[in-house]
């Protein structure tokens, strides 16, 4: 029993580490994706008739906010883990429902529960991925004295999570799937053009792909021989192109413009930073 009146963190759940890297692997931590999961929100808003629904995944140190509904607009992106109500919730694959936050001896010392805006209620909903790890929750408060959920509130809600649960295991295979074919695009790249860095190597994929690119890169394509004076593919490029799975079967002349530049490969490469 908590006798300082002080809000105490809940215990590390036993799978922890493998928890964590299954929360790292997502790839959505720091990423501004709201729009991708306020649809999440506003169903559990509209299921639990409750003001305030938030979806988090909790790394070690903080819980980092996908989305929220009924907070406010200047919160942070992420806050402590030590402070969060959704920390109790990772140590089950059951929702938490908490009817009464002051007379609930894990939250009755919590500042916004003891204090404003005075938190009553809580029902936390753990968001499971395929491999049983427990990312984060999806959340619905409120204030009001009488706020509760019905069985079937809840059994929606858990339902939803699992919807939830799934994109983000969809999302992660596509990441995964994508930095593993562009590894693999790159490996092969090297070994037809190893005097290449990943800049030019990013040049060539982006003409060869069809794309725009900078008068710069024309040149230093033309200078190794990769594009004829007139702006063609050489013979070498297409073989080079074909070796890759990128031969369309027409070939093109190569345009450029200084103001665009394509960003596919750009973004398949920054997929590479985050592994």
């Amino acid at each position: 029993m908590n006798e300082n009146n002080i809000f105490l963190p809940a215990k590390l759940p036993s799978n922890e580490s493998r928890r964590l890297e299954a929360v790292r692997r997502t790839g959505e931590l720091d990423v501004d994706n709201k729009d991708l999961f306020i649809v999440f929100n506003e169903l559990a808003k509209q299921i639990s008739n409750m003001p305030v629904s938030y979806t988090g995944l909790m790394d070690q140190d903080r819980q980092f906010f996908l989305c929220h509904i009924g907070m406010p607009d200047d919160l942070p992106d992420s806050i402590p883990r030590e402070s969060t109500f959704c920390q109790f919730a990772l140590g089950s694959t059951k929702p938490l429902i908490v009817n009464d936050c002051k007379n609930d001896e894990r939250f009755k010392n919590h500042p916004i529960v003891c204090g404003p805006p005075y938190v009553t209620f809580y029902g936390g909903f753990p968001i499971i991925n395929e491999a049983g790890y427990i990312l984060g929750t999806l959340c619905v408060t409120d204030t009001k004295q009488d706020a509760n959920l019905s069985i079937s509130q809840i059994e929606l809600l858990t339902k939803l999570t699992g919807r939830l649960a799934h994109q983000l295991d969809i999302q992660t295979q596509q990441r995964e799937f994508t930095a593993s074919k562009t590894i693999d695009l790159l490996n092969k790249s090297i070994k037809h053009l190893p005097q290449f860095n990943i800049s030019n190597l990013i040049g060539f994929l982006t003409v060869i792909s069809g794309a725009q690119v900078d008068r710069e890169t024309v040149n230093f394509l033309t200078m190794n021989k990769l594009l004829d004076k007139n702006g063609f593919l050489t013979p070498l490029a297409r073989k080079i192109q074909k070796d890759l799975g990128f031969d369309t079967g027409v070939h093109k002349k190569i345009m450029f413009n200084n103001d665009e530049i394509s960003s596919n490969l750009d973004n398949m490469i920054s997929e590479l930073e985050n592994l």
